[in-house]
């Protein structure tokens, strides 16, 4: 049976995953991390997913924080945990990461992981709000109709 080649930007999954390994590029880990979680290329495999974010995320990328989020507070590879989805979206949010602001509004509105504090959950949507999120700009908007 012959090898199935993938290609990242011209480079085979090997030298991916070798740049992950060897050289530390969270831009390759991350990388690898969406291909195991969606199965791009690769078979579909949520610990390798996880393993993956996890080592980009520890290293400050804020989409792998922001995805390790998503799945601790989704159950994805890992049982619930919203507090390790707090965690994970506070350091996304830190980091930049606008969806994770967004993700830590909701968190604080409904009270998952964190006591439930509407001013917390406003000053976060405004800040992704105002970097762009439409989501947060919409959850705002239905606080003032409230």
């Amino acid at each position: 049976m012959e090898e199935k080649v993938v290609y990242y930007s011209g480079k085979k999954i090997r030298n991916l995953t070798r740049l992950a390994d060897r050289f530390e590029d969270t831009d390759a880990m991350f990388e690898l991390g969406f291909r195991y979680y969606f199965g791009y290329g690769v078979r579909h495999n949520v610990k390798k997913a996880l393993a993956w974010f996890y080592n980009a995320g520890i290293r400050g990328d804020a989409d792998a924080c922001y995805m390790l989020g998503t799945m601790f507070s989704c159950g994805e590879g890992v049982a619930i945990d919203d507090y390790e989805a707090v965690d994970w979206f506070f350091q996304a949010a830190e980091l930049g990461h606008i969806d994770a602001m967004n993700e830590l509004g909701v968190m604080y509105a409904e009270g998952y992981g964190v006591d439930v504090s509407m001013e917390e959950a406003k000053g976060w949507w405004e800040q992704a709000a105002e970097a762009g999120c439409e989501e947060a700009a919409e959850n705002l908007a239905r606080c003032k109709d409230e």
